[in-house]
């Protein structure tokens, strides 16, 4: 708990810096987040006889983390980054022809798979945090504030969930769940909505909604790696962080809230 307790408060520390300090500290964790992230993902997969192309995953997943931060930070069109997914598709199945693996289309799938899981929403947190008024990072809070719910929500659900938890939720895939818990960390992630609106100009309704879409989303992100490991039997993602696993593991959640906060944000 000591060792888990440390790399959480070194880990949370290096992201909020980040997020403050924005412009090149910003691209360059959450870029290295990306890949690390992206190589984890795609190690889980040949403990059952998968292997997508990490080599060629890694380098257009990195290529489309820089092109689309770059291009929608500075308001050009997402269509680039259409264009180079649809573009690596004959790629990857020409690959393929070569490598002579079996299950060659499910390799193709997963390829492309981490791509959506994890590059897109980390290019869609440049969105947040760009102020195009002001036309530079000086927006950090919208960014910040998804991680400051999602760390609220994921410390009174277990903590809630560990002294009251007695109805399981998804106990097959995650047997230390409970609705008490999420139930929990929903009120308390809606709390804290209500204090970070102090520190904006938003309407309180607004944060308070905020921490009990970040609450949901956050737990089926989770329940969903989870799902995801357990039918690799995988345990953990990596070992890059003491205590917690890999990079995967800590971003499971957030990979879930920033494509439906984001549309949350834009419409309201």
């Amino acid at each position: 708990m000591l060792k888990r307790a440390i790399t959480g408060a070194i880990f949370v520390l290096i992201l909020v810096l980040a997020i403050i300090l924005g412009e090149l500290y910003f691209h360059v964790l959450f870029g290295l987040i990306t890949l690390i992230s992206l190589n984890e993902f795609y190690q889980l997969f040949p403990k059952k006889k998968l292997s997508p192309n990490t080599g060629f995953g890694l380098a257009i997943g990195i290529g489309l983390y820089i092109v689309g931060a770059w291009s929608l930070s500075y308001g050009y069109s997402s269509n680039v980054l259409m264009g180079i997914v649809l573009l690596s598709f004959p790629v990857l199945g020409f690959a393929e022809l070569y490598r002579k693996h079996q299950s060659p289309f499910q390799n193709i799938a997963i390829t492309m798979l981490g791509w959506i899981y994890i590059v897109i929403p980390m290019v869609l947190l440049h969105l947040l945090i760009w102020d195009y008024d002001a036309e530079g990072w000086t927006n950090y809070m919208p960014v910040l504030s998804l991680f400051i719910l999602v760390w609220t929500s994921d410390t009174f659900a277990y903590l809630i969930g560990k002294n009251f938890g007695k109805h399981k939720m998804f106990e097959r895939i995650s047997p230390k769940k409970s609705w008490e818990g999420f139930f929990g960390g929903m009120f308390f992630a809606g709390l804290m909505g209500f204090v970070l609106s102090f520190l904006t100009d938003e309407p309180a309704l607004f944060y308070i909604g905020s921490g009990v879409l970040v609450a949901i989303l956050g737990t089926i992100g989770d329940l969903v790696e989870s799902m995801l490991k357990r039918s690799l039997d995988i345990k953990d993602s990596g070992t890059i962080l003491p205590g917690h696993g890999g990079i995967l593991d800590r971003i499971d959640a957030i990979l879930y809230v920033i494509p439906v906060m984001y549309f949350y944000y834009q419409v309201l």
